[in-house]
């Protein structure tokens, strides 16, 4: 019964905001995008969600694509990182809880807590200056870096056989979901850090799956709706890429029980890294622009 709650509670979620996300989109002057810049976007949706079906998230691909194609600014990420996963994320979520059995209470919490992090992170980073964004952008991609690493190397717990947290464990692990779930809102992935915290709290491995789609299908709707209430998105391109990752989605489900990650993992690595070099580059470059600019005024009025 209360999974059915959940599945139901999810829906809803997801439909208000689509919905309000085409209602915007109406009301807005029309927005040209051209033919290439619509391959460019179908692409990318098809990438990302692959990935973000196998586990490694839709995010740090999005962002690494965005930087390479060109298809949307930095200070845009955030919010189209996390509007464009509402409607796959619902897919992900309904097929990982019927496919994975978990203790609902310890689903519950976690996704609360997860949801608790993402109304307040959504509400803090959309007042955020671009600086500011690709800052923190910078700090959580070491974050996950670091995360990366020690599961490579086998410095963190690879997962155990636990299948419900209880007592001490599941209050921690609400309390790492609500900082995960605010994370997200600067335009990181969530995957790899719920993978991190549910693995070093010896979390079985499978268990993490529908852990990891709820969460996400219940947070990133409550986090885009608090972004459009600040006309933080690029909503036609949103949809756009939107669309194109349901069908990542539905590609790769149907094989998704065949499949092994573990390499996936090497590659998110790989792309992280990519991303924190071309935000520190933007990130510099302009403040370096800042202090030039400053030094001439100083300059001129001595």
């Amino acid at each position: 019964m209360a999974i059915t709650v959940l599945i139901y509670l999810i829906f809803l979620l997801s439909f208000i905001c689509v919905t309000v996300m085409i209602h915007q989109l109406r009301k807005q002057k029309p927005v040209y995008v051209s033919f290439s810049e619509t391959i460019k976007l179908g692409i990318s949706g098809i990438i990302a969600f692959i990935a973000d079906t196998l586990g490694v998230g839709s995010f740090a691909v999005n962002v690494a694509l965005a930087k390479l194609l060109g298809t949307f600014t930095d200070d845009e990420l955030p919010a189209v990182n996390n509007g464009a996963q509402v409607i796959p994320g619902t897919i992900e979520s309904l097929f990982f809880m019927q496919l994975v059995d978990v203790d609902l209470t310890t689903l519950l919490t976690l996704v609360i807590g997860t949801c608790v992090g993402g109304l307040i992170g959504g509400a803090i980073v959309s007042r955020l200056s671009k600086q500011a964004i690709r800052l923190a952008m910078m700090c959580c991609f070491v974050l996950i870096i670091t995360l990366l690493i020690c599961h490579q190397f086998r410095l963190m717990p690879m997962g155990g056989d636990i299948i419900a947290l209880t007592g001490n464990k599941l209050i921690i692990g609400f309390l790492a979901m609500v900082v995960c779930g605010a994370l997200t809102s600067v335009g990181i992935g969530l995957f790899v850090m719920v993978q991190g915290v549910l693995f070093l709290l010896n979390v079985s491995p499978m268990v993490a799956f529908p852990i990891m789609t709820t969460a996400g299908a219940m947070q990133q709707p409550l986090t885009t709706l608090v972004f459009l209430q600040q006309g933080k998105i690029p909503l036609k391109k949103t949809l756009i890429l939107s669309i194109a990752g349901c069908i990542g989605v539905l590609i790769t489900l149907p094989v998704f029980s065949h499949l092994t990650i573990s390499w996936l993992h090497t590659l998110l690595l790989l792309i992280v890294i990519y991303n924190l070099i071309a935000i520190s580059r933007t990130y510099f470059a302009v403040r370096e622009n800042r202090r030039k600019i400053l030094f001439e005024i100083e300059g001129s009025s001595a």
